[in-house]
């Protein structure tokens, strides 16, 4: 399954909020009030997405084992996709410029790895064991016990897969990389294994994005939307200045 690209968002808003440097000036105590609510807001988003309740096609995460979160590296203007597996305790980083870039793993990879298992845990994940007995599996013994559930402190290990299709240094296909690996590997197959070219691969998504957009058109078909609608711009007219009534 594959989360929307506004999972990484929440995830560092709430990192910045628990993990963020001592700030320089002392925040006021409605300030800090009104920061501790958009932290819950975007507690809550997370939340939903590993309940299922965010996307139309969305499954609780308990009932799969992988989850595909597209990353942007704001710094770096550069798109990575990490692959969340469960079963395993991992975060598997495909990158198109790992061959170009040092050994440093990105921060926002980084920021997923210390808030994800605090999230499982909360969110009640592992008692869900109808499909997976997760204190059973390997990587998981001694980790969990009734009383406390999963300790918060024990993080996903990082995986940063090496020999995959890469990009050229001076383009911009980042993009079209993340969509390839997710589509390769939804598939059931190995990135490093299939080789592809960019400018099929970026044609391709280009054109079903193309005949959706029609199918929808003709179809009377609408986008479901959370977002609240944005307020009509108001358009002021010009008065005239025999109109001005002025008072004494």
């Amino acid at each position: 399954m594959t989360t929307n690209c506004f999972f990484k968002s929440y995830v560092e808003k709430t990192h910045t909020r628990y993990y963020a440097a001592k700030p320089i000036v002392e925040l006021s105590t409605q300030q800090d009030y009104a920061e501790s609510i958009v932290v819950a807001k975007n507690g809550d988003s997370i939340a939903n997405i590993i309940h299922g309740f965010c996307m139309p096609v969305g499954l609780p995460w308990y009932m799969i084992d992988e989850v595909y979160v597209p990353i942007n590296c704001g710094k770096e203007f550069h798109w990575v996709l990490a692959v969340i597996v469960l079963k395993e305790r991992l975060i598997r980083v495909y990158d198109s410029l790992t061959s170009k870039r040092k050994k440093e793993p990105h921060i926002e990879i980084q920021k997923l790895v210390v808030m994800l298992p605090t999230y499982l845990s909360d969110n009640g994940f592992y008692d869900k064991t109808e499909r997976t007995n997760w204190p059973s599996l390997k990587e998981y013994k001694g980790k969990i016990t009734q009383q406390t559930g999963l300790v918060n402190e024990i993080s996903f290990d990082v995986d940063y897969v090496q020999n995959i299709p890469q990009q050229s240094s001076d383009s911009l296909d980042c993009g079209v990389f993340v969509c390839a690996y997710a589509e390769i590997l939804s598939e059931g197959l190995q990135v490093n294994s299939c080789g592809f070219d960019v400018a099929s691969q970026r044609a391709c998504y280009a054109s079903l994005l193309w005949h959706y957009k029609v199918k929808k058109a003709n179809e009377g078909y609408t986008s479901d939307n959370g977002d609240p609608p944005r307020p009509k711009k108001s358009v002021i007219e010009e008065i005239e200045a025999s109109a001005i009534v002025t008072l004494e």
